[in-house]
């Protein structure tokens, strides 16, 4: 926490470290992809210093102006840029994940502000690049036992059952390693819950998963047939 406190003590120093995070090989126009940009300078003042945060890219066809929040859930914020990497760091730490009202307690702003921001966030840390080589699929029920009801037949288990189950169908994706020595770092792993464990609610999953060429490997389940 002492750490914390100290990495995130100005907006300045914040946003420093969320350019970093953003721009770790230099400065990029979000709108053209040109890597050379400049500074702006503050007019609201009247004084020719820069204005900390705002750049505009240098491509003569473009010259847009953007931050480091421009084209990311973090855009037109209102809340000051601590708040967000306090918040960032706090879920990032959180084991069993980290409730809108407990993080609204801590940050001292309100619920559905503290519910935004998780959502937000969520998309911040996500993962854009898809699976590729060789992945393992399967289907799964995920979810505690079904509620007992007089007049009800018993759930099943289960494809044979999945009928009458109240569990929820999710399709995991594991991407094999390339390296298998002890010690290297293990392949990604997705997962996502479905409609159901048709072909076509599979195929979507996969579509926005998985590469087109990468290898599939899984069970002789007709949806993945």
């Amino acid at each position: 926490v002492e750490e914390m406190i100290v990495a995130f003590r100005d907006e300045e120093h914040c946003r420093r470290l969320l350019e970093g995070m953003v721009w770790p090989d230099g400065r990029i126009c979000p709108a053209c992809g040109y890597k050379r940009s400049i500074a702006l300078a503050d007019r609201d003042t009247g004084k020719r210093r820069a204005r900390p945060g705002l750049y505009q890219c240098s491509n003569g066809d473009c010259r847009f102006q953007f931050t480091v929040t421009t084209h990311t859930p973090l855009h037109s914020t209102k809340l000051p840029l601590r708040v967000w990497l306090k918040a960032m760091w706090l879920m990032l730490q959180s084991d069993k994940g980290l409730s809108s009202v407990r993080l609204a307690e801590i940050l001292g702003v309100s619920q559905p502000t503290a519910w935004r921001m998780g959502h937000a966030l969520r998309l911040m840390v996500a993962r854009e690049n898809m699976l590729d080589g060789t992945v393992e699929i399967d289907h799964f029920h995920l979810g505690g036992s079904p509620r007992k009801r007089p007049d009800d037949p018993p759930p099943g288990r289960g494809r044979k059952g999945q009928a009458n189950t109240e569990k929820a169908p999710v399709m995991a994706m594991v991407q094999r390693p390339t390296d298998i020595t002890p010690g290297a770092p293990a392949g990604d792993a997705r997962a996502a819950v479905v409609t159901g464990l048709s072909a076509r609610a599979s195929e979507r999953v996969i579509e926005a998963q998985i590469e087109s060429r990468a290898h599939l490997m899984s069970d002789e389940w007709k949806a993945f047939m």
